[in-house]
């Protein structure tokens, strides 16, 4: 069964509880609701500087030990049933899982699902670019806010991989 993030209201959680009650789920329940705060961000106060990968979501998005989920600025990977999602995925955990990142910030620091927005750094590569380069993401651009620090990087890895007709922009 392949693990995806989702929001699930505590409530719920709490009301599911008696109909799991002696089965494999029961702890697994039991142990979020123990460690909500842990693993909520909603008001975000902390921003790391460093952290290990514990887990990746999916092509752009990581949990860390600690419990924050991370959200990389300035790309965004093919989501659940569009095509690439599984190799965006895979190229990620290659690049990040279990390794300890550098966590760099650009001028929005959370979104409004609570995640926190950063750049993930490894040996002075910026995780974001890298999976733009590979045609694994592709660069989000606003139009009425501020640019992102990387923005020319950023576009500069996904033209040539349009060049190059890689990932995503291989049809």
């Amino acid at each position: 069964m392949k693990s995806k993030l989702i929001t699930v209201p505590e409530e719920l959680l709490k009301d599911v509880l008696p109909f799991v009650k002696g089965s494999k789920f029961e702890k697994e329940i039991k142990d979020i609701l123990e460690n909500t705060g842990k693993y909520q961000t909603q008001n975000i106060s902390y921003f790391p500087k460093k952290g290990k990968v514990k887990r990746v979501v999916d092509g752009d998005t990581i949990v860390l030990e600690n419990g924050s989920i991370v959200r990389y600025v300035g790309i965004t990977s093919p989501e659940t049933n569009e095509p690439f999602e599984k190799e965006s995925t895979d190229e990620n955990k290659k690049l990040v899982e279990g390794k300890t990142v550098t966590l760099e910030y650009d001028n929005y620091k959370g979104d409004k699902f609570g995640r926190i927005l950063a750049y993930l750094i490894i040996d002075g590569k910026n995780i974001s670019i890298e999976l733009a380069r590979k045609g694994m993401a592709q660069v989000v651009v606003y139009q009425h806010k501020k640019p992102f620090i990387y923005a020319n990087q950023l576009l500069k890895a996904q033209e040539e991989a349009k060049k190059k007709r890689l990932g995503i922009w291989s049809k």
